[in-house]
Formats: structure tokens, C-alpha cells, sequence
């Protein structure tokens, strides 16, 4: 774990200026811009579509229920996340009870007959999950200096898990998608008990580090499970301001709107929802409960039009994210 060290002082030493450029202030104040409608696109702002989710835990023999529940709680932060509601524990229980789910991942089920308010089912299941650990002794090491840098003992720890996410139709309970996933965490504690390195604590962290692995905002998997996930606003307007075009959507912080948070612009054509473009919600500011501003690549401004599909993204932005992706990947 001595190379995990070294990564964090790494980190640490880093000191990143990030250069942009600043949002005018109070946008709503600016003149419209005027941009073409698809046709049939109301004059009033509709509502935003925010979806109400059923999300039920997996089965899995093998995988006792405290972990599978983990998982549940990361999968329920990620649709808060996204702006979309999760139904009652409760009632999503009694659900769950009448549909009795099934260890068999494809597994095929009949329509739900019951009432059921939800538009997806979602089902996060732990497939398979291990653990191993390893002791370091104490050792001591001189830099160029001459200096002796000295490490403690200590017990290296390493999570590892597998799970499976499946979206499913309500009530038709027809499965939407399902993606595969893999994680892993690893911790260490200094100057340990004993050379067995086998704490309840520790194991369980680094299992629990490992669910938290599964699903990271930026990753593919991550962008793919926000299209379905996330509340749908829509592009309803847009303003001049100092020169730049800003988007106006009626998705806002009620629905999961955030500042410098990455959106995807839909068009639905043929009942599908073809990408149009890539933008990004601006300063805290200009971010209201009800509504936001969003700044597109130049060369995607002039095909935004009013009445397109907003939505999170769920795409990482800034150093931050490029270097959380680099220092995973050094640690696999």
C-alpha cells in the first residue's frame, strides 16, 4: 500500500489553475435570443418529466443481504442524484414481495397486475464479492537527503465485486437494459492488532469502498444508466449576453440541476432519443430552482433548438475527474 502513499502525496503536491471563462451575472435579465421550435413545441414550458423509480435488490445465495443492500443505497443516490424520485421503501417492499425476484439475471417475468406508480424498475444485484489482505512489516528507507524515512507496520486490505444493474418496464416488467460491472478498493491500517489482518471493519470497508467502485460519475456505464435514470427538461429558450449564446431549461435545481454539471441534448425522433449535443450548466448563479442556463460547443449552437430534451449527462468535468480516472487506474 506504500505505492497508494506515494499517489495521495502526489495529490496532494498538485496545485491546478483553472482557466475559464466567467458567466455574466444574472442571466434572465439579458435579452432573448430567438431560436427556432420543433414543430408542435408549446409556447409555455412543460414539465419537467422527473421519473419515480422502484429500485429492489438483487438475489444472489451467495451474497449475504447486508451487502446487497450497499449496493441499493449507491444505486439510490445515484437516481437522487439524478433528479428522479425513489418510491417508499415500503411500498417498493410490497412490490418486490408480489413479484418475487429471481437470481436468474435474464430471467423473463410476467406483467404486473398490481398498481404501481413507477416507470422503471431498477434491480442492482451483488453477483460475487471477495476480499484478501496482506501485512507489511516495519521498514525504514533513506532518501537523497541521507534523511531515513521510516514506515510503520501495517495491514493492507483489498475489496473486490461484481455486480449487475438491470432496468426494467413498468408494468410490462420487460428488461430495458442490464449492464455488467466490476469493482475494487483497497485501505490499510497502520501499526494493526495482529499480523492476521483480518478486522470486520476493515474487510467490510473495503468491501463497501468496492460497491461505491461499481458506479463513478464520468464512466461509461455511469453516462449509459443517466439516460435512463435522469428527469427530462427541455430547452425552452435562450439569452445574448457579452457576445455568447445561453441556453435556457426549465430543468433546475428541483430536479437535480447543478452548477458546472455536464447535460446531453436530446431530439426524439422515431421514438428514440438521438444526441444532439454536449453542454455544460453554468455558474451557481444562474441556477435556479425551476430553471438553469446551459453553454454549448460552439459548433453545436446553432442546431439547439427550442423544445429539445435536457437531461444530466452524468459525464465528469474538469482536472478533478481526469485525475480520479488516472489514479484508478494505477491502483487496479
Amino acid at each position: 500500500m506504500r505505492k497508494a502513499h506515494y499517489l495521495t502525496s502526489l495529490a496532494a503536491a498538485l496545485t491546478i489553475t483553472a482557466c475559464s471563462s466567467t458567466t455574466p451575472t444574472a442571466l434572465p435579465t439579458y435579452p432573448d435570443f430567438n431560436i427556432p421550435a420543433l414543430p408542435g413545441t408549446p409556447i409555455d414550458a412543460g414539465n419537467v418529466q422527473s421519473n419515480k423509480l422502484l429500485v429492489a435488490p438483487g438475489v444472489k445465495s451467495d451474497v449475504p443481504s447486508f451487502i446487497q443492500s450497499m449496493f441499493v443505497d449507491n444505486m439510490t443516490a445515484f437516481v437522487n442524484e439524478s433528479g428522479s424520485e425513489v418510491i417508499d421503501r415500503q411500498l417498493a417492499q410490497r412490490f418486490i414481495d408480489e413479484i418475487q425476484l429471481k437470481e436468474n439475471l435474464s430471467e423473463t417475468y410476467e406483467a404486473y397486475q398490481g398498481p404501481v406508480e413507477a416507470k422503471f424498475l431498477i434491480i442492482p444485484t451483488i453477483t460475487d464479492y471477495s476480499w484478501s489482505s496482506e501485512y507489511e512489516k516495519a521498514d525504514s528507507r533513506k532518501n537523497k537527503d541521507g534523511e531515513t524515512i521510516r514506515y510503520p507496520a501495517e495491514c493492507d486490505y483489498t475489496g473486490k465485486v461484481k455486480g449487475n444493474v438491470q432496468i426494467r418496464a413498468l408494468p410490462s416488467m420487460k428488461q430495458i437494459i442490464s449492464v455488467n460491472l466490476t469493482g475494487r478498493e483497497s485501505g490499510s491500517k497502520e501499526n494493526p492488532p495482529s499480523k492476521k489482518c483480518d478486522e470486520t471493519s476493515m474487510i467490510n470497508g473495503a468491501i463497501k469502498g468496492a460497491i461505491a467502485d461499481l458506479l463513478v460519475k464520468g464512466d461509461d456505464d455511469y453516462i449509459t444508466l443517466s439516460k435512463y435514470v435522469s428527469s427530462q427538461g427541455m430547452i425552452t429558450g435562450a439569452k445574448k449576453a457579452e457576445g455568447e449564446i445561453y441556453f435556457e431549461t426549465n430543468l433546475g435545481r428541483l430536479h437535480g440541476a447543478k452548477e458546472e454539471a455536464a447535460v446531453a441534448i436530446y431530439q426524439e425522433i422515431d421514438g428514440e432519443l438521438v444526441k444532439i449535443a454536449s453542454g455544460e450548466m453554468v455558474d451557481k448563479d444562474n441556477v435556479f430552482n425551476s430553471k438553469s442556463y446551459i453553454k454549448v460547443e460552439g459548433d453545436s449552437v446553432e442546431r439547439i433548438k427550442r423544445g429539445m430534451i435536457v437531461m444530466l449527462s452524468g459525464e465528469c468535468t474538469g482536472f478533478g475527474c481526469k485525475w480520479n480516472s488516472s489514479l484508478k487506474s494505477l491502483t487496479k
